[in-house]
């Protein structure tokens, strides 16, 4: 059975470039956190004739006093604008390091991501966002897991696996977040972005990127799905449901925009992706291509656990959430994948 997939390992400079990257993304993350405490101002301002000195947190003047004019103000204003150029200064050569570290990124050919995806990420860890970091949980989260094990998952056109993924981005939130906010938050990213009704909240571009935003999981009722290669053996639906997903470790990688910027994606443990991955494939409610999708992902991500990242063996304790079957399942499907590799290699 010849695989759907095939992974392409980084070449070296390629690695090199990615961790020289990943380093000047740390380096402007810590810059750009050293000056949020002097983000909005400081500012003199004249009430009944005496001189105040207030701090502002945003441009829309909310903040608070810190007392009248006097040595002991004069003192604290004089040191916020030493550390507020100090500080601009640091993350301007920050800035200046992570355009450099961009275009060595497109120059070595990592820059995989899709515009719009990174934009919306970067928003995730930089933005004030209630409830974030969100958890990128659809297929782009893929991309967290091929630059941690430093491969590329190939594909063939003909293949389902990643058919239509670059249009679309799925999102889970940890906490309910109002849409009017969530909006605002994408236009950041998009001013082109619109509402779209349906029972979640989902927007999309007049592109036709779509971003579609999970709420929290509530518990169902259980029930069991029988596994089509596996004959005899039942999975409980629960077993990889979206709250089992979403209640996984967390997974935090830096990857690669097409533009060559780095940004942080927080996606769940790839074992936990793999297994609910399968477990959609095994859904009677879902069309045929999209089991097909859903399937070929889930070997390719067993496949790239099992060969590059070791270190997430499928029956860690961590995922005490999972049955062993389903996991044992995801297993037998990679080694079903290895040894006809092997054989084609002979």
């Amino acid at each position: 059975m010849a695989a759907e997939y095939s992974c392409r390992e980084f070449q070296e400079n390629q690695q090199r470039t990615l961790d020289q990257a990943v380093r000047a993304h740390q380096a402007y993350l810590e810059a750009l956190e050293a000056a949020r405490p002097f983000k909005g101002g400081m500012h003199w301002k004249k009430i009944t004739g005496r001189e105040y000195l207030y701090k502002y947190r945003d441009r829309y003047g909310h903040g608070h006093s810190l007392g009248p004019r006097s040595p002991n103000t004069e003192g604290i204003w004089a040191d916020f604008a030493r550390q507020r150029r100090e500080a601009a200064a640091c993350l301007a050569a920050q800035r200046q390091r992570l355009a450099e570290a961009a275009r060595f990124c497109r120059a070595a050919r990592i820059n995989r991501v899709p515009d719009l995806v990174t934009r919306i990420v970067r928003h995730l860890t930089e933005g004030d966002l209630p409830g974030a970091p969100l958890l990128v949980i659809g297929t782009q989260a893929l991309a967290a897991y091929e630059f941690a094990a430093g491969v590329f998952i190939e594909t063939p056109k003909t293949s389902p696996g990643w058919s239509g993924a670059g249009n679309r981005l799925t999102l889970a939130a940890p906490a309910l977040i109002p849409p009017d906010e969530l909006l605002a938050w994408l236009r950041r990213a998009d001013r082109s972005f619109q509402a779209h009704p349906g029972p979640e909240f989902a927007a999309v571009t007049k592109t036709g990127f779509r971003v579609s935003f999970v709420s929290p999981p509530t518990v169902r009722a259980p029930h069991r799905i029988r596994v089509k290669d596996a004959p005899g053996v039942t999975v409980p639906a629960e077993a990889g449901d979206l709250a089992a997903l979403v209640n996984s470790p967390r997974f935090s990688q830096v990857v690669i925009g097409r533009r060559g910027d780095p940004v942080t994606m927080e996606v769940p443990d790839p074992r936990a992706l793999a297994l609910h991955k399968l477990w959609l494939s095994q859904r009677q409610d879902r069309e045929p291509f999209q089991q097909a999708r859903d399937r070929c992902q889930a070997v390719a991500l067993a496949a790239l656990i099992v060969r590059y990242l070791p270190q997430y063996y499928f029956f860690s304790t961590q995922l005490h959430l999972f049955p062993a079957e389903v996991a044992g399942l995801a297993e037998g499907l990679v080694e079903g994948y290895e040894v006809a590799d092997d054989l084609e290699a002979d």
